[in-house]
């Protein structure tokens, strides 16, 4: 009769099950797919804001907690948290988000989603913990945009959806009213979604990919980097990533997100930066490379669509004369004008975790755009959980910003905390312009993993 495994084996496959879920969890977060908990209608608001969903991307995270969970039980040790500036004001977040519950204007959905940021803060230790290996970011997240981007890029080609509804695409037609659209001469052009919700959604997820994938590219470029397999399959990994790389970028062209342009441009910026301080010439080499083959990809796109594109940067009074780009001009106005009113009428504890858009309906119930948060994310903090909110998530967009200026060692000798530091600035560039980070689902993954990673890079061990 066989005895039962060792508890030291056990924990380290559960640990290993954990990790596989977590790297789940990264692959699915674009993914819109969902079951809805509870359906709670309250028409005109989009159903998404006040429905309790459970997304694919949720489920491998509840797992990645379990089995991490379970293996803590089976070889107890102890939990590190991370360097305190960020932890300590997480976890203030999340308490404040409990604490906006006094207030709250829908008392329920705060509390479905104080519970979400609850998960969020386990599954922030979850990465400090066990997370350690760059591989078991590089890899989901190569696959995450290589899904994500040949679905976009096909959607963009047959301006039409490509009938994968089974796995959460939306049926799009550029015809149809509510779908994003760009308009030049009377045309109706169908940017694309990808499988997630919507196309800036996508755009910030392929953009934060990209730099995680453009770290890894210079990384394997650098000739100071350990090579431990053999030189054929280095070189056929980087021809992998590489191709992943030019399929996402063409992709990220596609979502005509401009927030996610700035956000990867100001990324890449810094991880390019951090490359030249290291004096590391093959790497810049390497990125003039990448440069180039993303171009020459694009070009036939960018002459398509150049119409389009050209609306995008306020070509021709389009920012006045383009009833789209007008359109969402008024709307950002509106909705940062009523979102601060309401800030300031409870500036103490908030509307409520999760609230902003029935606040705004039950504020401005004659609105002439849809109920929605300001976009513009520390705004949309303070709307909801009042001037404590605010200001942890200050705390927790600012103080890595001091810490990565102020100790030169991390740009010069530390480029993976580099590479963590340059997605929290692309995920803070994002918050400027929408607020899908603070509110839904993709975005809270990813904001949250980036404070984790920040917190690993910065405290638990260095990569050269």
């Amino acid at each position: 009769m066989s005895s039962s495994p060792k508890p030291s084996r056990l924990a380290a496959a559960l640990t290993f099950l954990a990790r596989l879920s977590f790297a789940a969890t990264i692959i699915l977060i674009p993914f819109r797919w969902r079951t809805v908990l509870l359906a709670r209608p309250n028409p005109p608001v989009y159903a998404d804001y006040t429905d309790f969903l459970l997304f694919a991307a949720d489920i491998a995270m509840l797992c990645a907690l379990l089995f991490w969970g379970a293996s803590l039980l089976a070889a107890p040790r102890k939990i590190k948290f991370g360097p305190a500036h960020i932890w300590i004001p997480l976890l203030g977040l999340t308490l404040v988000g409990w604490l906006s519950l006094t207030d709250s204007w829908d008392a329920p959905l705060t509390v479905y989603h104080a519970l979400r940021f609850s998960f969020l803060f386990l599954y922030f230790l979850f990465i400090v913990n066990e997370i350690h290996a760059p591989a078991w970011v590089v890899t989901p997240v190569a696959l995450q945009l290589l899904i994500q981007s040949i679905v976009a890029i096909g959607q963009s080609v047959l301006q039409h959806d490509l009938g994968l509804q089974n796995i959460g695409e939306y049926n799009l037609d550029p015809l149809w009213r509510g779908v994003s659209v760009l308009e030049s001469g009377g045309t109706r052009f169908l940017r694309a979604y990808g499988l997630s919700d919507h196309p800036n959604i996508l755009g910030g997820c392929l953009a934060f990919g990209l730099l995680i994938l453009l770290a890894h590219q210079l990384s394997a470029a650098s000739p100071q980097s350990p090579v431990s397999r053999p030189q054929f399959s280095n070189s056929l990994i980087l021809f992998c990533s590489t191709l992943i790389f030019i399929l996402a970028s063409l992709a990220l062209l596609l979502t005509f997100s401009r927030s996610a342009w700035v956000a990867f441009a100001a990324g890449s910026l810094l991880i390019a930066g951090a490359q030249a301080v290291r004096r590391n010439l093959s790497a810049l080499k390497r990125v003039g490379v990448l440069m180039i083959l993303c171009l020459l990809a694009s070009s036939p796109f960018i002459v398509r669509d150049l119409p389009y594109l050209s609306a995008r940067f306020g070509a021709g009074d389009s920012f006045t004369e383009n009833r789209v780009e007008h359109g969402s001009i008024i709307e950002r106005a509106f909705l940062f004008d009523a979102g601060n009113k309401i800030f300031v009428d409870h500036a103490l504890t908030g509307v409520g975790l999760g609230v902003s858009p029935l606040a705004m309906k039950n504020a401005y119930p004659q609105s002439p755009v849809n109920y929605q948060p300001p976009h513009f994310t520390i705004l949309a903090v303070a709307e909801e959980t009042g001037i404590f909110g605010a200001m942890f998530y200050f705390i927790l967009l600012s103080i890595p910003i001091i810490v990565f200026f102020t100790q030169r060692h991390i740009l010069k000798n530390r480029p993976v905390a580099a590479t963590c530091f340059a997605l929290l600035i692309a995920i803070s560039t994002i918050g400027l312009f929408d607020y899908y980070t603070w509110l839904l689902a993709p975005g809270r993954l990813w904001q949250w993993t980036a404070w984790a990673l920040w917190a690993v890079s910065y405290k638990y061990y260095e990569l050269a």
